[in-house]
């Protein structure tokens, strides 16, 4: 800043008048504007009217401690840069300054030089403050943006969920779902196709966070577009096919448990393209794997997928889970380790769901955590 500049004000606050008004013609004669306080009231009064870019504060005013007036400019004026003058030198009195925000601490005598660097320096020392406060709050208000757009977001990929339960006669879906981050790339949907089944689907795009939940909704509108398509594998051939752009251009591919469930016969067919984690629970007795895999959507340009046959009889239950309930429950990595037995003898879908994913609200997760269940009344 140059000195010259009339915003450039300075307040000198010292009792001894001889000394203050040879300050006060020292720095006027440098350019800067300058105003002379003999006490801790005069100077309050002055500070009411104008704005100084410098406060040189005596430690000792004839009506009270210069550093009740040094609190009060920090609490009211913060962007007057105060250096506390004083004749004692005194370590403690140092640090007490520097400790309730005063600049700079100076031992009288005050040479002319001294005293215009003494300003130079600490007008130059405000100037960075001031542009890092800037710099600060512009940094928090876009912080502040951000965090309201993950919000919202969020609140619009929560609202693309279907509500769970689902139940009606012979038939109950639920889910659990905690993202890692605000937003996730684990999805999962069910909805009513053709011929009266229910499409059921849990997804997992490779990443975290905004890059991925966009690939999530691509993958979720892909599949509704082909619910109907027969049969099952031509279906997913074709959603892959909607996906396959985005999913070049992010390097990324989605792992997919997919199947439609015809509620009368109890037939149900699938594709597991790279998911892995489905198991069919007969009652509370066993559980049975489903062992047709197919390869990641977006893995290989030209992937094949098969479709797997089972039946669900009354009472019995499909459950499938992303991988990141498995840093929850890493004996659910072993696949032909039945599920705990309190989730088999669960009488609801919701109820298994949740005590699966038990505990995944309360810590910090590396991974989202989803699980659906379906159960045949």
């Amino acid at each position: 800043m140059a000195a010259s500049e009339p915003t450039q004000r300075v307040l000198v606050v010292e009792d001894e008048e001889p000394l203050a008004k040879v300050m006060a013609r020292t720095l006027r004669s440098r350019g800067f504007e300058c105003d002379v306080a003999l006490s801790g009231g005069e100077a309050r009064a002055l500070i009411e009217k104008k704005d100084y870019a410098v406060a040189l504060l005596d430690v000792r005013l004839p009506d009270e401690s210069g550093y009740g007036l040094l609190k009060e400019l920090r609490s009211t004026r913060p962007d007057t840069a105060v250096v506390m003058i004083s004749g004692v030198d005194d370590p403690e009195l140092g640090a007490a300054a520097l400790e309730n925000g005063a600049y700079a601490y100076h031992v009288k005598p005050v040479g002319a030089t001294q005293l215009y660097l003494l300003v130079v320096n600490n007008l130059r020392r405000r100037s960075l403050e001031i542009e890092h406060r800037a710099s600060l709050g512009r940094l928090e208000a876009l912080l502040a943006e951000r965090t309201e757009q993950m919000r919202r977001a969020a609140e619009l990929q929560a609202g693309m969920l279907p509500a769970s339960p689902f139940r009606e006669d012979g038939l109950e879906i639920a889910a659990h779902f905690s993202a890692a981050r605000e937003i996730s790339g684990d999805f999962y949907d069910w909805h009513r196709s053709a011929r009266g089944r229910i499409a059921l689907t849990l997804g997992d795009v490779m990443g975290k966070g905004l890059p991925a939940s966009l690939m999530m909704a691509t993958a979720r509108a892909a599949l509704r577009g082909a619910a109907d398509v027969e049969p099952l594998e031509a279906g997913i051939k074709q959603a892959a096919s909607v996906m396959s752009a985005a999913l070049e251009v992010n390097h990324a591919y989605v792992t997919l448990f997919h199947c439609r469930f015809d509620v009368r016969s109890g037939d149900l067919e699938y594709v597991d393209a790279g998911h892995g984690h489905a198991r069919l629970l007969r009652g509370v007795t066993s559980q049975e794997l489903l062992g047709e895999r197919s390869a990641p959507i977006g893995i290989f340009p030209e992937s094949k997928f098969s479709t797997g046959k089972a039946i669900l009889g009354h009472g019995d239950s499909l459950v499938v889970f992303s991988d990141g309930l498995l840093d929850l429950r890493p004996d659910l990595a072993t696949k032909d380790v039945q599920l705990p037995y309190e989730v088999r003898r669960a009488p609801t879908a919701q109820e298994m769901v949740d005590i699966l994913a038990h505990g995944a609200g309360e810590k910090t997760l590396q991974d989202d955590v989803t699980v659906v269940a379906l159960k045949r009344i």
